[in-house]
């Protein structure tokens, strides 16, 4: 057994101590979780946020707009922006679960390690979601970080070298040039991530892509060719998932009825709210949270 496949198994090893039963976990190390699934899943939506998810074992299926992602052991998924997708788990059994590590990514670290040294410099809009090979180096750091887990005092010491150095390997793998495109202020990357968080504050009002183009100085165009190569959506369209999710999120979380949620998220109507709803999640509102509340 080589030194990389020594490192895998030790790793799997660790984060499978984590578990007493298979679901998602936060670690106690600041923005580290671990999953464990047991089954193949159904598809489920969702929004990505800035991240690395580390697959250590099983495999996954992503769809973000037309485009479909698979990843499996080994491999590293990186997202620089808050991007709505929906996946299935496609491979995952009690003895050989699907297993993975997800690492939250911190845009002021980047920030101080992009002004420390030199980096490739390409600004070209890129999507904002990416899939390489993981390498030794990467299994490595993730393995001194999940050692952590249960010895606080070290952790408070250790763990945020080892973030930072996580970070610093990110930035230099093959999918660097995604996280650097995003925090590299002016770059077209950078501009519609700066679009996308004031469409987050902002969902429930019309939106008005020359105004929003302008705010953000890019001609209409412009914005919309990058914004769609970011997302693989539209304005339009990101905004409409950004409604229904948070939709969902109100009839799940505070109780709402179909027509509250609808009108809290800006739709002017309640009959088109539930036809989109319907289209997105497979099901009309209230048949859709009677079934996720029975889980």
């Amino acid at each position: 057994m080589n030194s990389f496949e020594e490192k895998q198994n030790l790793l799997k090893d660790k984060v499978r101590e984590l578990f007493q039963a298979p679901g998602v976990i936060k670690t106690g190390i600041k923005g580290l979780e671990a999953a464990l699934r047991t089954a193949p899943t159904s598809n489920q939506h969702c929004f990505y946020k800035p991240m690395a998810i580390l697959v250590l074992q099983g495999k996954k299926q992503t769809l973000i707009g037309s485009e479909k992602f698979t990843y499996h052991e080994n491999q590293l998924v990186v997202t620089s922006i808050d991007i709505p997708t929906v996946g299935s788990i496609v491979e995952a059994s009690p003895e050989k679960p699907f297993m993975t590590l997800i690492f939250d990514l911190d845009n002021y670290v980047i920030s101080q390690l992009l002004s420390e040294g030199n980096y490739p410099q390409n600004e070209t809009a890129r999507r904002g979601m990416g899939i390489a090979n993981a390498d030794e180096a990467l299994l490595d750091a993730f393995y001194r970080l999940v050692q952590l887990v249960n010895q606080p005092e070290r952790q408070k010491i250790m763990a945020p070298m080892i973030i930072k150095e996580i970070h610093y390997l990110l930035l230099t793998s093959p999918l660097g040039d995604i996280l650097r495109t995003i925090n590299i202020k002016g770059s077209q990357n950078n501009q519609i991530a700066n679009a996308i968080a004031w469409m987050k504050e902002n969902y429930r009002h019309p939106l008005k892509i020359d105004e929003l183009a302008q705010k953000f100085n890019m001609a209409a165009s412009s914005f919309y060719r990058h914004f769609s190569k970011v997302t693989t959506l539209s304005p339009l369209q990101y905004q409409k998932k950004l409604r229904l999710h948070e939709a969902q999120r109100l009839m799940l979380s505070e109780n709402f009825d179909a027509a509250k949620a609808a009108y809290d998220v800006g739709y002017e109507s309640a009959s088109q709210f539930n036809r989109e709803y319907k289209r997105m999640f497979g099901a009309p509102p209230k048949t859709n949270i009677n079934k996720i509340k029975s889980f």
